[in-house]
């Protein structure tokens, strides 16, 4: 039998994971009144276009009020759903949301540049390796 270290309980990043979406969300959402409703505006907007609901009961958009819920870090009982944090994303362009929700699996958001530079380093090493047998070759002939 092997002994639990309490070192190793993942419990309190689990705990912290809805805090750290909030305040990732936050951050995108900016401090301007003004852009929050324009923000409001393209969520709905996008939620509208994609047929999907953000909210359990009957409306089909959100309010400024809700939004500014889904942010706050006190509040407990209004929680953005998943499809919510994702169609924020969409709406502000910015992942950190799904970034700080990945971040407990040890998983993150990779963006276009991320994929170019990875696609970049993969070239590279596939070019070192082909060199690496191109040279093996050539002594052996």
């Amino acid at each position: 039998m092997r002994q639990l270290s309490l070192f190793d309980d993942d419990n309190g990043a689990l705990a912290g994971v809805m805090p750290a979406i909030r305040a990732a969300m936050n951050r995108a959402a900016g401090a301007d009144a003004e852009g929050r409703k324009r923000l409001v505006d393209r969520i709905n907007a996008l939620a509208t276009n994609a047929g999907v609901r953000l909210t359990q009961g009957n409306t089909k958009t959100i309010s400024k009020d809700l939004l500014d819920k889904w942010l706050s870090p006190s509040d407990r009982e209004h929680t953005p759903s998943l499809l919510a944090v994702v169609v924020f994303c969409k709406a502000t362009g910015d992942p950190a949301p799904l970034r700080a929700a990945l971040k407990v699996l040890g998983l993150d958001v990779m963006t276009a540049e991320d994929k170019r530079q990875r696609d970049y380093g993969r070239a590279c090493l596939e070019e070192k390796a082909v060199r690496k047998r191109k040279k093996m070759l050539e002594e052996n002939i």
